[in-house]
């Protein structure tokens, strides 16, 4: 195997780990999200508890946008559409 075919062959499997990747922080976002919502049913614990219940529904904020950074071709143009200016921010230092 040539050295292009080696890197070629790392850079496929590097893009297929983070399609798994996304793939799992999309599920882990789906569920974070579900948990805050059943929590959101009990009108007592989303009153006394509004704070944490947000900070849920961040997490997931996050993980979807992590999930279409590494889903993207050009990760420059995915951290610029990112919703959440905190992590955006954070993101724009290592380019």
């Amino acid at each position: 195997m040539t050295q292009a075919e080696t890197e070629q062959r790392l850079a496929d499997m590097r893009d297929a780990t983070h399609q798994q990747i996304a793939v799992v922080l999309e599920e882990l976002a789906l569920e974070v999200e579900d948990l805050g919502g059943r929590l959101c049913t009990d009108m007592e614990i989303a009153a006394r508890h509004m704070d944490v219940l947000q900070a849920i529904d961040l997490i997931a904020q996050k993980q979807r946008s992590l999930a279409r950074l590494l889903e993207a071709d050009c990760p420059i143009q995915a951290i610029e559409q990112i919703g959440l200016d905190v992590l955006r921010d954070r993101l724009r230092m290592f380019h």
